[in-house]
């Protein structure tokens, strides 16, 4: 490809020379000028030139979400209806909502309000300990992961969106007053669950300690 355009370029100014040493009848100074130029000008038509390779634009690949690995003894069964799958799931869960609910508590302004939602995120993390130690206490507790959890994180975040407004309706004072009063509500009754959960382990406990005693008083040891 190079020779045939050396070649052409030479061809097309040596044809310009003569048109301007016969054709136009110019000087032969201007003549040699007239071809050399064209020579030069058929070179850089006729010659590849060399592209620079051009860059890939780096587009940044959305962050692929980590799937969940699935754990060897994920089907083993903790308690009557709940594998340990499911138990992880479960606490896995509860407690990234009970850190939701905690992140939005510590943005309320008002400091009575905020210590409230802190314990009740306190007191519902210490549930989901218990369910750890006592996966079957999760049947008892059912209500309190499906129901109370979801119900306190809405009126914690609507509380938190309604008290930043700088002016507020008599109405959505009232509102407000309504919700706090709520909320010492909801932190009892957590405690209670949470009670209720101790007090089955205590009774569970009991009942061991007894079935013992009886073992030992029939076998005569």
């Amino acid at each position: 490809m190079r020779t045939l355009g050396f070649v052409l370029s030479i061809i097309i100014g040596f044809t310009f020379f003569a048109l301007f040493l016969q054709g136009f009848q110019s000087p032969p100074p201007v003549a040699v000028v007239a071809g050399v130029i064209t020579f030069i000008a058929g070179l850089l038509m006729f010659m590849p030139s060399k592209k620079k390779p051009v860059k890939k634009a780096n587009v940044k690949q959305a962050p692929k979400q980590k799937k969940r690995v699935p754990m060897p003894d994920d089907d083993e069964l903790v308690c009557d209806g709940i594998t340990r799958g499911e138990l992880r799931r479960i606490v896995k869960d509860g407690r990234e909502q009970v850190k939701r609910i905690e992140d939005i508590g510590l943005k309320v302004m008002k400091h009575d309000v905020r210590i409230n939602i802190l314990e009740i995120c306190t007191t519902a993390n210490d549930i989901f300990d218990d369910f750890v130690k006592d996966p079957k206490d999760i049947k008892i507790a059912r209500r309190f992961i499906l129901y109370y959890l979801d119900t306190t994180e809405r009126i914690v975040a609507k509380y938190y969106q309604l008290s930043k407004s700088p002016y507020l309706s008599d109405d959505a004072k009232n509102t407000l007053n309504n919700v706090e009063s709520t909320l010492v509500m909801i932190k009892d009754t957590f405690r209670k669950q949470l009670k209720k959960l101790t007090e089955n382990d205590v009774l569970d406990l009991d009942a061991e300690v007894k079935v013992l005693k009886n073992t030992i008083k029939q076998e005569g040891i």
